[in-house]
């Protein structure tokens, strides 16, 4: 059952195991269910139907069209000569007068109303989800990837560069911080992806965007929100995936799919379907409230204080000097002082002023077990054994091991409501003698 105790914590622990796996900062797909569930945005049958009413020159409901094309893109293409007679007629003080210079296309007009549409509803989310909109900043992901036009994740992340129309292929992905609108933005209402021959031209290059986001999937944790399982956009990226490295069949520990709660009941996994004979098993996560589950991504996030200007500095400085600048000659470098400074880690960073602080590495490398890992070692099918070994000591020995941060036990709070329990190799030790009945002695020493 979603947001149950029971389910949050277990959910939790999932995101934690793979933070672990994963340790690159989180990538998140973000579809049109977020930008309705925060400023009310329409979808985009409700934004068809909005642009169908709005023009004098449509006479007929969008179900009319519907009825005829099936087809949400096929219908945008249909509004475009309505849209542009309109504005060239009885419409024209609607428009901008730039809108009717010459060479401009005809889809100017509708993607041009499309866009203030949108704008109308603002960009920041209202006082009911700034809970929610706050943790998912805390996540401080690598990138975001949306399919939406609005620009409410610009106004969120504030230090973010969106990335659309060439960049998208042209932007080197290993930088930090970007908002890749694959289907452009408001901002620039030529950029829309919104008629059938938009959809056409995005599908040549889907391909080579898709190219550069297996790295992410290969390497980073993967949040896709504000999306249906059903979602074509999501199929069609899935499928590309699933073409390209001829994924298993085995669940994909690294990619989270979070929606509201469903009919069946919060379970853990789910199939997505890449076509009619081809699925992708991913991990699942149904919420009412998505606060917790946007913590625990954002549990172990980089300092609040991390500006992805400086780093997407950094990193293309960097990269103009590794690719362009030392092979031509064009700067004077010291090799002996970048040798010794890349021998540490701390000393590589003060290169960059960067002062670095201890992390949870130390922590990690001590308390590196779940409790279902445990129990699976103790020879239980999960964390239920262990936890049952655990209250014996606590009746036994008058000592709860999971109340305190011991030499058995740690306690990782993640956000403000949810932690993670993680255990130690003395924690194995001793419940293989609980288990099966030996003297047992409860040790201490120092706190970790």
């Amino acid at each position: 059952m979603a947001d149950d105790p029971e389910y949050v914590e277990a959910v939790v622990a999932k995101i934690g195991e793979a933070r672990e796996k994963f340790s690159l900062q989180p990538i998140i797909f973000v579809g049109s269910g977020l930008s309705r569930r925060w400023i009310d945005a329409p979808d985009w049958h409700g934004l068809l139907e909005w642009a169908v009413s709005n023009c004098p020159g449509v006479e007929m409901p969008l179900q009319y069209f519907l009825q005829q094309n099936g087809d949400l893109a096929t219908v945008a293409s249909r509004l475009v000569n309505p849209y542009q007679e309109w504005a060239w007629g009885a419409g024209k003080d609607r428009f901008p007068d730039k809108l009717f210079e010459a060479g401009l296309p005809a889809d100017a007009y509708l993607k041009y109303s499309i866009s203030q549409h949108i704008k109308s509803f603002g960009a920041y989310p209202s006082e009911d989800w700034e809970g929610e909109s706050s943790a998912f900043c805390s996540i401080r992901p690598h990138a975001v990837i949306t399919t939406n036009y609005d620009c409410l994740l610009e106004e969120i992340l504030q230090d973010y560069q969106p990335v659309l129309g060439s960049g998208l292929i042209t932007a080197p992905f290993a930088n930090v911080g970007e908002i890749f609108k694959i289907h452009g933005s408001v901002d620039k209402p030529s950029s829309l992806v919104l008629t059938s021959e938009d959809y056409e031209a995005f599908s040549v290059k889907r391909r080579y965007l898709t190219a550069k986001l297996l790295t992410f999937f290969a390497e980073h944790l993967v949040l896709f929100v504000g999306y249906s399982a059903e979602d074509t956009n999501v199929r069609k990226i899935l499928e590309d995936l699933e073409e390209a490295v001829n994924l298993p069949g085995k669940l994909l520990e690294n990619i989270f799919f979070l929606t509201r709660p469903s009919s069946d009941g919060g379970g853990l996994e789910r199939i997505l379907q890449v076509s009619p004979s081809k699925g992708i098993r991913v991990q699942s996560i149904e919420a009412e409230d998505f606060t917790w589950v946007f913590e625990a991504f954002g549990h172990s996030a980089p300092l609040a204080n991390f500006n992805p200007k400086i780093l997407r500095a950094i990193l293309a400085r960097s990269y103009n000097l590794v690719r362009s600048d030392i092979p031509k000659q064009q700067v004077e470098v010291n090799f002996q002082l970048i040798a010794e400074k890349v021998e540490s880690d701390e000393e590589f960073a003060s290169l960059f002023g960067i002062a670095s602080m201890q992390s949870a590495t130390e922590f990690s490398a001590r308390y590196k077990y779940l409790l279902s890992d445990i129990g699976r070692q103790l020879g239980y099918r999960g964390w239920h054994g262990a936890d049952k070994l655990l209250k014996r000591v606590a009746d036994e020995k008058g000592v709860d091991l999971k109340a305190t941060d011991n030499r058995y036990h740690g306690k990782v709070k993640v956000g403000r409501t949810s932690e993670i329990h993680k255990y130690t190799d003395d924690t194995v030790a001793l419940l293989k003698k609980v288990k099966i009945g030996d003297d047992y002695e409860i040790e201490e020493d120092e706190q970790p």
